[in-house]
């Protein structure tokens, strides 16, 4: 995405980190070095923090290989941002690639490897009518 963010899908992500108990703020647009290369950033109690870049595509199904070669200045962003944040414990770098017909498909990216995050369902448990007379 260059130029204008794609503010409808952030805001999906964002929408859906909400979902999940996360505090969530937008890094600004314009590139600062004490920002972190992510578009959002989720927090939630204890210590939980991911960094989440978003990127669409729309030809390709998303897998290990194609975050690789679609995002691999994302990839050497973040790997850049986690050798220099060793220390902290609980940061996790992803990026999330949105597809029309599948909606986000989530991957972890670490110093030495990508792995694809399985998806959460965000339907919450359904009390069913037991059908019973009053």
């Amino acid at each position: 995405m260059r130029g204008r963010r794609g503010t409808l899908v952030e805001d999906g992500a964002r929408e859906l980190l909400l979902v999940h108990s996360f505090s969530v703020w937008v890094v600004p647009h314009s590139y600062k070095k004490h920002f972190p290369p992510a578009h959002l950033v989720a927090e939630r109690p204890p210590g939980e923090k991911r960094l989440i870049r978003i990127r669409k595509l729309s030809h390709r199904a998303a897998s290990v290989e194609t975050v690789e070669l679609k995002c691999h200045l994302d990839i050497a962003q973040f790997r850049k941002y986690l050798s220099r944040h060793k220390g902290e414990t609980g940061s996790r770098c992803e990026i999330w690639i949105y597809m029309l017909q599948y909606g986000f498909r989530c991957f972890e990216v670490q110093l030495d490897s990508i792995r694809e995050i399985p998806k959460h369902t965000l339907f919450l448990p359904v009390v069913q009518n037991a059908g019973g007379v009053a």
